[in-house]
């Protein structure tokens, strides 16, 4: 009776699988939509106004100028000598590659090069995508991490700036992080990006020689200290002595030790929390994620200690401003958190997936070929 009854029966049973097949298309689907609106609106945003905005006009775009006029470090320092807004002890990298693709059109042109920025949010969003695939998230979900990075709002404010390859070089580094002491060629991978990082800003130096100490902490001893050693010696000692030997005289610095004041820190962390109040909602859905995947949590603990540290930093050092540290707060605190932030997507991405799915269930199938 009760097989008549089901081949009588209008609708026969759903598998489990296909199921779990239908959500996976969905889900992957939907990722790679969200992603694509990402790098569409971060082309249409720069390519409406091609680079132009307040630090590449001063800093990135202004030194790629002279690099593609004179094809000379020097160039870097004689177009500021003073140090006053161009900063030239920063890494040269960025504004190397703007004069690169600029000197493909024989003069450097703002619209030439601002194709790069569409190209670096699809590439960032990309090694999202990697980095959540090395941690063994399902394909949808790794895609969603890469969309999530593709959305944030950097790429539509900050078209030009340095970060974007930055976040290229981190995000490429943090793929390789899940090997890393164990494979020789991830080991070595981790090292090259890292230090690529490091030609691009003091931030990435400051990303390496976290990473060292948290590989040091997880007795990845050979990784952490070829990661140190190839940042230390291969970007900040080289670009160190260059900036020795180029500038005409002794630069001022954004920071200084006797800058220091508890009513600046107290400044900087009032305008810190006033700036990121409106972020307050998001924070809290990832942390409810995170509480809710305790299996994740404890599988990514040196990356949140990488991510902690790094920020701690960069954030701290805002009380070490010669600038008034509010007005420091304002300009630059989505900018240097973005890194660390985007790291943690990945993560994030696989704690949805252990909530979604369990803690023991199975990888959903992909929806790839």
């Amino acid at each position: 009776m009760a097989r008549r009854a089901a081949r009588g029966s209008r609708w026969p049973p759903l598998r489990g699988d296909a199921v779990s097949r239908s959500a996976s298309r969905l889900v992957l689907a939907a990722a790679a939509l969200l992603l694509g609106l990402g790098v569409l609106t971060a082309a249409v945003v720069a390519m409406r106004e091609p680079f132009a905005l307040n630090d590449y006009t001063a800093i990135w775009g202004l030194k790629a100028r002279a690099l593609s006029r004179s094809l000379s470090l020097e160039s870097l320092f004689r177009v500021d000598p003073e140090g006053a807004f161009s900063h030239p002890e920063y890494p040269p990298l960025w504004p190397l590659l703007l004069a690169a693709v600029g000197g493909a059109v024989r003069r450097y042109d703002d619209l030439a090069v601002t194709p790069l920025w569409p190209a670096l949010t699809l590439s960032a969003s990309l090694l999202a995508v990697r980095s959540a695939r090395s941690m063994r998230v399902a394909a949808p979900f790794a895609l969603l991490a890469g969309a999530v990075v593709s959305l944030l709002p950097y790429w539509r404010r900050y078209p030009g700036y340095a970060e974007g390859l930055l976040l290229v070089f981190v995000l490429a580094a943090a793929g390789e992080a899940e090997r890393a002491g164990e494979d020789v060629g991830a080991t070595a991978r981790l090292s090259i990006f890292l230090t690529l990082a490091a030609w691009t800003k003091p931030e990435g130096l400051v990303a390496a020689l976290f990473a060292a100490v948290v590989l040091a902490l997880a007795r990845r001893f050979r990784a952490a200290a070829l990661v140190f050693l190839s940042a230390t010696l291969l970007a900040a000692l080289p670009w160190a002595l260059a900036v020795r030997h180029f500038a005409p005289r002794s630069l001022p610095t954004a920071f200084a030790w006797d800058a220091f004041s508890f009513s600046k820190a107290g400044s900087a962390l009032s305008a810190l929390l006033s700036e990121a109040a409106p972020s307050v909602g998001l924070v809290l859905a990832a942390a409810c994620v995170f509480a809710l995947a305790p299996a994740t949590f404890r599988r990514r603990r040196a990356l949140f200690a990488w991510a902690g540290l790094v920020s701690l930093f960069l954030v701290g050092s805002l009380a070490f401003s010669r600038f008034d540290p509010a007005w420091h707060v304002r300009w630059s605190w989505d900018r240097i958190l973005v890194v660390p932030l985007a790291v943690l997507i990945p993560a994030l991405a696989e704690a949805l997936a252990e909530c979604v799915l369990g803690k023991s269930a199975p990888a959903l199938p992909s929806a790839s070929p």
